[in-house]
């Protein structure tokens, strides 16, 4: 019987779009790309959530990969809280859950300086029973020991929770740990998907 929901964060109850926000910014294509590759998609964004070096290591690490992008680099990093944005449906999903007995959890890679600047912004923290973000533990997704944190935190039993992502790789993990799994794609699939596995369990 389940009787936990896990969300993700990003791309599941916030919109995360790196691309938009540049936009904002005023960067053009060739910017973009660049930073994509020093930054947004480049594999230190991996140690960024995992919170094990400082915020200004990991910049000056962002930096190193492109010199000549200096200013657009730091002008990104300063306001990265501006790339988030609350979904509509996330608070009103998440106390509906709540409301019909479920308890809900929050595991994520997530680094503490965007932690910081977007934590009021994440209003759904109200409502659910606890939270486990990567910087906290030095661990990240879909390493089996942030899983495994999280049901120590919270003695939670994998067999009663259902996780929820949007990346196929932190969902399989989770299936291999012994958890219900869900890949959110939007929140009508979503939703559904959870509704139909919480009627059959």
């Amino acid at each position: 019987m389940i009787k936990n929901i896990i969300f993700d964060v990003g791309k599941v109850l916030v919109e995360y779009d790196p691309d938009s926000y540049m936009n904002r910014l005023g960067f053009d294509a060739k910017t973009k790309r660049v930073l994509n590759e020093a930054m947004f998609e480049n594999p230190l964004w991996n140690e960024f959530d995992r919170g094990d070096m400082s915020t200004e290591e990991i910049l000056q690490k962002f930096i190193f990969n492109a010199p000549d992008y200096e200013k657009e680099i730091i002008k990104a990093f300063q306001s990265i809280g501006d790339a988030i944005e609350l979904f509509s449906y996330s608070v009103d999903w998440i106390k509906e859950l709540k409301n019909r007995g479920y308890r809900v959890y929050i595991l994520s890679n997530y680094p503490e300086f965007t932690y910081e600047q977007t934590e009021k912004k994440m209003k759904f923290l109200d409502y659910v029973d606890g939270t486990v973000f990567s910087y906290s533990c030095k661990v990240i997704k879909p390493e089996k020991e942030i899983y495994e944190h999280l049901c120590e935190k919270y003695s939670l039993l994998p067999e009663e929770s259902v996780f929820i992502d949007d990346r196929n790789e932190n969902i399989a993990q989770a299936i291999n740990l012994g958890f219900y799994g869900i890949q959110f794609k939007d929140y009508e699939q979503g939703k559904s998907a959870l509704d139909r596995l919480l009627t059959r369990n």
